[in-house]
């Protein structure tokens, strides 16, 4: 079983989060601040179950408030239906007025609009996920056996790929340095000869017979990956054995000890940059190469493209690897996980690898303008949504802990990663996973997470609870790893993005609005005088409001 090196510390994660100046974070080499341990700020944040009420203290006139109703149903739901109704204390459930408030910022022009190629280009990665969600549900549903299975050994001419010489992998028992890959799953071609271009100790790289890809290029991919995809997202998301005693990690479909990243141009025909297909896990199915394989396009010059990519789908074929694939091979049902929590971990995936820069255009352009409108459970997959989830997953992450980041690309747990690996193996889903690996139920994680979306970059608290902690600067990629809600992030052009978090609403009257389930609303309430009372009703359950000062 390959081991991961655990190194010494190099830079911490800190609790309070920076609001401005040269992406956010501490100089390279240096620790961010101390985390605030301590309890919260007195009257900060105040939460409360709807029918319940708050006060506001307009005492000095000068007061601000933030309101946020919020849903922590994991029932699908499109429109729920609230009231706020707000009035002095003595007054009990006085209204101040009609219905009605305003947004207090222009929203960014929506990325639809502001850049049409990079929107379609996005349509077109949300349709191809699409389609790799319904081959892992397929593969999830059908029977798998241990790699290997059936193979008389004695006839083998290998049984792992360093036996063979450095332009062969081991393939049926054979060293070979051309192996024919089913690719039909994919593409309108059955098969395609793919030649050994690289391999190293953890992949192999192989290329499409009919393509040519500069050797440099497949000689930088292979230690990226190695050096760093590969050693990031295991340390992470974990790489168990299949079956316990043996050698053979989850991830090693055909146990010859390598990941194989095939460069092939019919990854074209899905209009794409790269994928993983469940289908090559499934026993069942006459396209499945049995093989774990991570499929690049060959004609891709832009080689980050295809690091943010590969990082992003390492976390499918391990996640499946996993919680599908090993448990079944184990006896047991196997858990596709819920779409919404697969796609916020391939996310951090990309952030954690230091690849996150296609994040902040997905959180200022979709999640921020549409937080009010969109459940982070899903169930429909969108920009939105994925933003949403990717602030999830990170910030129970770091709730738990988070990592600390070595200079050679490796990571040492400070109780993050464990959380991770835990709901890759828990037979649970979604948030019932979310539950069981942080220790808390689901909606004390939602409640921290909308405290921290409101809060993080206002530079009114460091309470580890309420902010997302400092950037880090990734000292493998020299980019940002982290989450801000507000304040400058660079993209992944390095071009300079104020992010403002979700859109607010000045709260001048009683209002009545309705959200999906899983998500929250903000308004500011202010220019009152002396107390205000405030409270949310709703005939749905689990619902709540949090009531935040914010001057």
């Amino acid at each position: 079983m390959r081991q991961i090196r655990i190194l010494a510390l190099i830079m911490a994660l800190a609790a309070c989060n920076g609001t401005s100046g040269d992406d956010g974070g501490p100089p390279p080499g240096e620790n961010p601040p101390t985390p605030d341990t301590g309890p919260p700020p007195p009257n900060l944040v105040t939460y409360k179950n709807a029918g319940e009420s708050a006060e506001a203290d307009f005492t000095a006139g000068s007061e601000e408030y933030l309101v946020v109703p919020y849903s922590t149903s994991t029932t699908a739901a499109s429109g729920i239906s609230f009231d706020i109704k707000l009035g002095t204390a003595a007054a009990g459930d006085g209204g101040v007025g009609q219905s009605h408030f305003k947004l207090r910022y222009t929203p960014p022009v929506p990325l639809k609009v502001r850049n049409p190629k990079l929107w379609a280009e996005w349509q077109q990665r949300l349709a191809l996920e699409r389609w790799t969600r319904s081959l892992a549900e397929k593969a999830a549903g059908s029977k798998m056996r241990a790699p290997r299975a059936g193979l008389d050994s004695t006839l083998a001419a290998c049984t792992l790929s360093s036996e063979c010489q450095a332009t062969e992998v081991c393939s049926a028992g054979q060293c070979a340095s051309t192996v024919t890959l089913k690719t039909e799953s994919f593409s309108a071609t059955a098969t395609i000869d793919a030649d050994v271009k690289a391999k190293g100790t953890i992949a192999a790289i192989l290329v499409d017979s009919a393509d040519t890809v500069d050797q440099t290029n497949v000689d930088a991919m292979l230690k990226e990956f190695e050096e760093l995809i590969y050693k990031r997202d295991v340390a992470l998301f974990g790489n168990p054995p299949l079956k316990s005693g043996e050698n053979t990690l989850s991830s090693d479909r055909n146990a010859d000890g390598l990941i194989w990243l095939v460069f092939t141009s019919k990854v074209q025909e899905k209009n794409a940059v790269g994928f993983f297909v469940a289908t090559d896990f499934d026993d069942t199915d006459a396209k499945s190469n049995k093989t774990d394989i991570l499929y690049i396009d060959s004609g891709l010059t832009e080689l980050k493209k295809a690091y943010t990519t590969i990082a992003h789908e390492f976390q499918h074929l391990l996640g499946f690897a996993t919680k599908v694939y090993k448990a079944k091979v184990n006896g047991g049902q196997g858990a596709l996980e819920d779409l919404w929590l697969d796609e916020g971990m391939s996310h951090f995936a990309e952030d954690a690898c230091g690849y996150g820069g296609e994040n902040v255009t997905v959180l200022d352009q979709e999640s921020f303008t549409s937080f009010d409108s969109t459940s982070l459970l899903g169930p429909d997959d969108t920009l939105a949504m994925r933003g949403m989830a990717f602030t999830f997953v990170r910030y129970i992450f770091e709730q738990k802990g988070g990592v600390t980041y070595a200079s050679d690309g490796g990571i040492t747990d400070a109780g993050g990663a464990a959380l991770l690996q835990q709901i890759h193996t828990t037979s649970k889903q979604g948030a019932e996973a979310v539950a069981e690996a942080y220790g808390k139920s689901f909606k004390d994680a939602f409640d921290g997470w909308i405290a921290a979306v409101s809060l993080d970059g206002r530079g009114l608290t460091s309470f580890s609870s309420y902010v997302f902690k400092d950037l880090v600067d990734d000292p493998k990629t020299g980019n940002k790893i982290g989450v801000k809600i507000r304040g400058t992030r660079k993209d992944d052009t390095g071009a300079d993005v104020e992010l403002k978090g979700p859109i607010e609403n000045d709260l001048t009257a009683d209002v009545s609005d309705a959200i999906p389930n899983a998500t929250g609303k903000f308004f500011v309430l202010k220019g009152q005088s002396g107390t205000v009372s405030v409270s949310v009703t709703t005939q749905e359950q689990d619902f709540r409001f949090a009531l935040i000062k914010l001057k």
